[in-house]
């Protein structure tokens, strides 16, 4: 059975993950006194686990993009976004710089592997007439995520 449409409501999921994967992106930095306060961090401290998480983000570009070819698009998709999950999750038992350093590495992982599986995605449903118009619907969600982030976090 084809489901009309069906690419677009793929897309459009992407799109739901784009946003979510920058509001998570940005809490820390809306949270950032609240966060040096209750773990005890100075400036250097959070300057550290900001550039710890883009360190992971950076490395496991290339990761994921293998694991997205050897897994597929949706098993890759689902295991980056379980991933990120689980490390916002272990991110609330935070004690201090080491710990929040961990947490945001472990993201930075998870988070990173939803662009290379969001690009597979687009080649995989989308003819070539349409990709640009595709990539730049689910980039659109970083935009909206790191905007409303400061809002509803």
């Amino acid at each position: 059975m084809i489901i009309p449409g069906l690419r677009w409501w793929i897309i459009s999921l992407i799109f739901g993950a784009a946003v979510l994967n920058y509001v998570d992106r940005q809490t820390l930095s809306a949270l950032a006194p609240t966060i040096q306060k209750d773990l005890g961090m100075d400036d250097r401290d959070y300057a550290n686990v900001v550039n710890i998480f883009l360190i992971a983000y950076t490395l496991a570009y290339l990761i994921s993009g293998r694991i997205t070819d050897r897994l597929g698009t949706r098993a890759g998709m689902v295991l980056f976004v379980a991933w990120w999950s689980v490390a916002n999750m272990i991110t609330a038992a935070a004690q201090g710089m080491r710990s929040m350093s961990f947490c945001r590495f472990t993201l930075g992982l998870g988070e990173a592997g939803v662009w290379p599986a969001a690009s597979k995605a687009v080649s995989e449903w989308f003819p070539a007439r349409q990709r640009a118009l595709a990539i730049g619907f689910y980039s659109m969600g970083a935009t909206i995520g790191a905007t409303v982030a400061p809002y509803v976090v």
